[in-house]
């Protein structure tokens, strides 16, 4: 049927003024309840009439005699764009007007209406996987011997006393030389040959792998919802891994995404496409590592999609493909794991007037199997403090959001291990301004236990719907 209402939008632009006035609807009492309602006027039995110019003679309605000397009743010819059944204040809107009635909605490509802010998206909260390896975090100055050279110290005097028989005397007695000899011999030292040497000071940590597990989660400024839209974001997590490595000092970890959306089969299905771009900061060994994230691409699928109401029931899978940089070499010298992730995720809206609530769950499993399977679970409520029909208005909506995330790790779960994942509850809230076509979103994100993976999360993102 969503087919069918393209063609019928184009003919009611061609017909008559009368074609429009049976066919309109207007909107109804409550706009708010997740989109207009629109319902069908109550029909007014009126008598008959001509249409066109009076011809004497001739009945306006074939079968009814007309008396040529009574009046002719036929109403006035309503001016075009007019409706003559409905009072001056009230005229017929034609489908364009009726469109622009709802500003929350989106023509689709079966001509249908597709709601724009029945639901906010997620922010989210996951900064990553933690792996296990050496780090060199400075240097010291170290003598070392290289050789040696050897120096007289100094002399030791020797005395030799050389006893020997020269003759015989008168007596016939011998006769007994004695020669004494003093003979200095020199001391020689050896003295060593040193330089300063740079030793690396190394160290055990747990690290986040810029690029890793980042930016891959279904609930990453996304819902379950099919959208037509591009879109950024940015997110800045404090202090990440530091209750992991005390005295390590400060690392920081930001993020940058880029991606679109695009929907198809009336707009009940979607395919986008994610990109992420990850910086590390924080003492040698650590920071100053910028790298390409993996990409991801996505599917969506309505299996239930009201469209006056807002409410939704939707599943589908995300491929994240090992595209980005920054390998790394574990403690036991290993090549640090990088996986095709697949994550098939199952979700739902639902509607009550000004809020709305929508949750998510899903699986991340890896290819690898030292890398860690992921179990998510995310649900957000949200209400609109703001939200208005005009379309010439510059700020359409606003709405705060609260989400609660929980990332439950399947395997990795062992700190010592070469690659560890803890348990994870983490609280966004934040706020989202829509103006029109684009919305903007600025949030905070806490862990709430320990061992925290972070301090605080700061995030925005922009969207632009088209």
């Amino acid at each position: 049927m969503r087919r069918l209402l393209a063609p019928a939008l184009v003919g009611l632009l061609l017909t008559g003024t009368a074609a429009r006035a049976q066919d309109r609807y207007v909107p109804s009492t409550f706009a708010f309840g997740g989109g207009s309602r629109y319902s069908r006027p109550p029909v007014v039995p009126c008598p008959p009439y001509s249409v066109g110019p009076y011809t004497p003679g001739v009945p306006s309605v074939p079968g009814m005699p007309v008396d040529p000397n009574v009046p002719r009743m036929d109403p006035p010819i309503a001016p075009p764009g007019t409706d003559p059944l409905m009072p001056p204040e009230a005229p017929a809107p034609n489908p364009i007007e009726r469109r622009l009635i709802e500003p929350f909605a989106q023509a689709t490509e079966a001509g249908g209406l597709a709601p724009r802010t029945f639901n906010e998206n997620f922010d989210g909260d996951f900064g990553g996987v933690f792996y296990r390896r050496r780090i060199t975090i400075g240097y010291t100055v170290v003598p070392q011997v290289v050789g040696f050279t050897q120096r007289v110290a100094g002399y030791t005097p020797v005395t030799t006393t050389t006893t020997q028989t020269t003759g015989t005397d008168q007596l016939g007695r011998p006769i007994v030389t004695t020669t004494i000899t003093t003979t200095n011999n020199p001391i020689i030292v050896s003295d060593p040959i040193t330089v300063n040497t740079l030793v690396a000071q190394q160290r055990i940590i747990r690290q986040a792998l810029a690029g890793r597990y980042s930016g891959v989660l279904i609930s990453d400024n996304d819902n379950p919802r099919p959208q037509d839209r591009i879109y950024g974001g940015y997110n800045f997590y404090d202090n990440i891994g530091g209750s992991l490595n005390p005295g390590m000092g400060q690392t920081d970890l930001q993020r940058e995404t880029v991606g679109f959306e695009k929907t198809f089969l009336g707009g009940d299905a979607s395919f986008g496409m994610r990109m992420p771009f990850v910086q590390q900061y924080g003492p040698t060994g650590v920071g100053g590592t910028q790298n390409v994230g993996d990409l991801s691409l996505l599917f969506k699928y309505a299996f239930y999609n009201n469209r006056e109401t807002g409410d939704l029931i939707s599943g589908g899978l995300i491929l994240t493909v090992p595209t980005g940089s920054g390998d790394a070499i574990l403690l036991d010298g290993t090549k640090a794991p990088h996986s095709v992730l697949f994550q098939p995720w199952g979700g739902f809206v639902r509607t009550f007037d000004r809020a709305f609530v929508q949750g998510i769950t899903s699986l991340i499993v890896p290819t690898k199997s030292s890398d860690p399977t992921l179990w998510n679970n995310s649900v957000g409520v949200g209400y609109y403090l703001y939200r208005t029909t005009n379309n010439a208005a510059w700020l359409t909506s606003v709405a705060p959001v609260v989400e609660a995330h929980v990332r439950t790790p399947l395997t990795q779960r062992n700190p010592d291990g070469l690659v560890y994942l803890q348990d994870q509850v983490n609280i966004t809230s934040g706020m989202r301004f829509r103006f029109n076509r684009a919305s903007f979103s600025a949030s905070v994100g806490v862990p709430v236990i320990g061992p925290r993976p972070w301090g605080v999360e700061a995030m925005s993102f922009f969207n632009y719907s088209f």
